[in-house]
């Protein structure tokens, strides 16, 4: 969602008029989007039983709407479907002769694969494990797109090689420019959403094998975690744990932190959470398979391993972060993670294309 809003805000600050269509599920409707588009259309997911028994993936599926295509025909500007998910009309007759483009988060269906080796409960197991290989068998309409724009390079260098026409867009995010605070903080921070099973796995990983051995205080904060993890981290006294804290506290979370941690068990799409912490935080201890083809392994220590975690902690936080450190995150943030420029090659790459 951060990708597609600071996308969104990109867009129009570049000049693009916006008609965006959404599908509500979960979510209130957003206001401000109506300040950045020409206009904003919101439809209903279908998520009833009978969606899961379609052929196509339940997540294409249930975003199938007769009022968008509608919508859609009332003019012949260019198509921008926002995820895999949000192509159910790509291949329709009625828009054979639209400039069709797909924005993709995700080499989607090893995603599913990945959240299926995180889950425990069997029926979710077996959804994942479904929806994989439908989304596996159903990837092959990305030939009615004219082009493909991926969110890393692992994930250009497969679409590529599957459908050739593919382009980098390197993610949006809400920063203008690096605000790490230099100095020392008095804590190592892992966040993230704790009610998906890979980080609330994680999370307890951190908790029995790295916070619970080194002497210094840790934070685990995140959304709707597992009361069984939150009574796990009290058995230590210096470990605290957060739950669903609002976004402006959980930036001066990441921000106050001496360590942020962050980590990924699979190597596709792009771990947003990874900008929030260089963008924002102090010291960053980060995994290979996070960083991956990111261009930002020099701004991290990296740490593959849990022992390997407890060795880098005791060396940084004996360490400041300096003005120096600061300058190189300045420099290299900027130059590769810049939404404007991100922007503009959308622009030119769908308008002259």
């Amino acid at each position: 969602m951060i990708d597609s809003f600071c996308r969104i805000e990109a867009l129009s600050k570049s000049g693009i008029c916006i008609h965006l269509h959404c599908f509500e599920y979960n979510r209130p409707q957003q206001k401000h989007l109506e300040t950045l588009c020409q206009e904003v259309n919101y439809y209903p997911r279908k998520t009833g039983f009978l969606q899961q028994l379609s052929f196509n993936p339940y997540i294409v599926s249930s975003r199938d709407s007769d009022r968008l295509l509608t919508n859609l025909l009332r003019d012949d500007y260019p198509i921008l479907f926002d995820g895999l998910h949000t192509t159910f009309l790509i291949d329709n007759p009625a828009l054979i002769n639209r400039k069709k483009y797909v924005r993709l988060h995700n080499i989607e269906h090893r995603y599913y694969q990945n959240l299926k080796k995180n889950e425990r409960n069997t029926f979710a197991r077996l959804f994942f494990l479904i929806e994989s290989l439908r989304l596996k068998r159903y990837e092959p309409v990305l030939r009615k797109a004219d082009l493909l724009f991926t969110i890393s390079k692992g994930d250009q260098e497969y679409y590529r090689s599957q459908f050739q026409r593919s382009e980098l867009i390197l993610p949006f995010h809400p920063f203008n420019k690096a605000e790490s605070l230099t100095g020392a903080g008095k804590y190592i921070l892992f966040h993230g959403d704790l009610s998906v099973n890979e980080n609330a796995s994680f999370a307890e990983r951190l908790i029995k094998e790295v916070f619970s051995r080194v002497p210094f205080k840790s934070i685990i904060a995140g959304r709707n975690p597992d009361h069984r993890l939150s009574s796990r981290a009290s058995e230590y006294e210096n470990i605290t744990f957060i739950s669903n804290p609002d976004n402006k506290y959980m930036g001066r979370l990441i921000r106050d932190a001496h360590i942020n941690i962050v980590t990924a068990t699979a190597t596709t799409g792009f771990n947003i959470k990874l900008l929030m912490v260089l963008f924002s935080g102090r010291h960053c201890i980060a995994n290979s398979a996070i960083t991956k083809d990111t261009g930002l392994v020099q701004l991290c220590h990296s740490a593959d391993s849990t022992d390997d975690m407890i060795k880098m902690i005791y060396y940084i936080m004996d360490q400041s972060f300096n003005t120096e450190m600061l300058k190189e995150r300045e420099v290299v943030l900027s130059e590769l993670y810049n939404n404007q420029s991100c922007a503009k090659k959308i622009s030119e790459l769908i308008f002259t294309d």
